[in-house]
């Protein structure tokens, strides 16, 4: 049910997030992240927040952390030779 008074959920917590300048929002709810986008959607059309901001779920960030980079991105400093052995596992 939606809130007829007062200031709206998703935009409150949305002031509170942008008040730490964050270039990621984040959440594990699936309400939430549609909540959160629209709000910060909002916000960029408003011109208080910045465009680059996202709204991403948890785990989204988590498989970004451990996902092998394409070959036609190799990772950020990283100076080893295109056709370098992959690395084998510890045993």
């Amino acid at each position: 049910m939606e809130e007829r008074i007062g200031k709206r959920i998703n935009n409150e917590r949305v002031d509170e997030a942008l008040s730490l300048n964050p270039d990621i929002v984040s959440t594990a709810c699936p309400f939430c992240l549609v909540m959160l986008t629209d709000s910060v959607n909002g916000k960029k059309n408003d011109g208080k927040a910045k465009e680059s901001i996202q709204v991403v779920d948890v785990a989204q960030l988590l498989l970004d952390s451990v996902k092998k980079p394409t070959e036609d991105e190799p990772p950020a400093g990283t100076s080893e030779p295109e056709n370098a052995p992959e690395p084998q596992p510890v045993k």
